[in-house]
């Protein structure tokens, strides 16, 4: 049996999200049920959709999913766990009634596989972006393998004792979880002190990890697809940070030329054994036709360990001209079409008004 504890800190770049730590102990298992205090639509939406989970359930695998209605979780992740379940039969999304007073605070996954092994993940995690890659959380992973036994009782007997207080999604459910409010707090705000606060700065020789860098990308055709990006080995490895295809995503999210923030994307990195380059599939490209001249533009301001606000800038658009020289006036990194790593203050230089260097967090579901 192996045990494995891990700190989520998205100031790591080795760290383990719990979303990657749920996607790698899906990736083979045949059955997954999990209990979780608080979940956000976001959170279940992107963890359902994961390409590895969507397998799980192609293969016939079934989710059991039992989601608490105490707080947090509101009446728009119902009606998406609802969704989700009208589309994948083998997905099974409860709520936990409580009855008995505190909170149902529970964060459990449990996996099986076809050949007798069991994983159990249990931590501080909730399905809400905070806890999937955003806070610091804290979790185990027990791993038993075949013909180990991984005692599982406890659970058992919960779930039968409290089996009339775990219930479908219904009319009653949805009414209940309109009352609770996830709360989305702005990272800029966060960062504010009171008055006359005096921050604390990192010890000597302990400095606080900055995520300071910005890539800028040119992005070719590609054959008509070209919402799939191509990147090169070096910038999958260096600027995002990717060392496990597999199991590892990138966190996105669009500013828009006004600063306003579009709605997170989580996108593996795909290789291509064709052209012998990684793909990651970029929403905002789908907006447009490829250019007759001139090449799109990105623009990522890294935010923390794998995850990025994007811009993309089309020709013609305001600062395309600008972020094409200073693409050009920068080394290129790696193999292929151009790929600049800079920093904060040297895109400042050359568009001083750009919304990436301004535009706040909007993180949702910090519990």
């Amino acid at each position: 049996m192996d045990f494995d504890f891990c700190m989520q800190d998205p100031g790591d770049p080795g760290t383990l999200y719990l979303y990657e730590a749920i996607i790698k102990a899906a990736s083979e298992a045949n059955a997954w049920r999990g209990s979780y205090a608080f979940a956000s639509r976001n959170g279940v939406n992107h963890l359902i959709n994961d390409p590895v989970v969507q397998d799980l359930m192609h293969r016939g695998g079934e989710i059991d999913l039992i989601v608490g209605i105490d707080a947090v979780t509101n009446r728009q992740t119902l009606e998406r766990l609802q969704e989700l379940k009208a589309r994948h039969h083998t997905f099974r999304p409860k709520v936990f009634w409580n009855s008995v007073g505190g909170l149902f605070h529970p964060k459990i996954s449990q996996f099986s596989y076809a050949d007798g092994r069991k994983t159990l993940i249990v931590g501080s995690g909730n399905l809400t972006r905070g806890g999937l890659i955003r806070n610091f959380e804290a979790y185990s992973i027990i791993s038993a393998h075949a013909g180990e036994t991984l005692d599982l009782s406890s659970l058992d007997a919960f779930l039968v004792r409290n089996e009339a207080q775990i219930e479908l999604i219904d009319e009653e459910a949805l009414e209940r979880a309109a009352r609770n409010v996830i709360v989305s707090i702005s990272g800029e705000s966060r960062q504010r002190a009171p008055r006359g606060t005096v921050m604390r700065q990192p010890p000597v020789g302990h400095p606080a990890m900055v995520f300071d860098r910005i890539q800028i990308a040119q992005v070719p055709k590609a054959g008509g697809r070209w919402s799939q990006v191509h990147f090169n080995a070096s910038v999958i490895d260096t600027y995002f940070r990717i060392t496990d295809l597999r199991t590892q995503r990138v966190y996105l999210t669009q500013v828009h030329s006004g600063g306003t923030r579009g709605e997170e994307e989580v996108r593996p990195c795909v290789y291509s054994s064709t052209n012998k380059n990684h793909k990651i599939e970029i929403a905002a490209a789908k907006n447009f036709e490829y250019p007759t001249t001139g090449q799109p533009m990105l623009v990522f301001r890294e935010r923390k360990v794998r995850c990025f606000d994007y811009m993309l800038l089309m020709p013609g658009q305001s600062a395309h001209e600008e972020i094409c020289a200073l693409s050009e006036a920068l080394p290129s990194v790696g193999k292929g079409v151009r790929r600049a790593i800079t920093d904060m203050a040297t895109l400042g230089q050359f568009w001083p008004s750009c919304p990436l260097l301004s535009a706040g967090t909007e993180v949702e579901g910090e519990l």
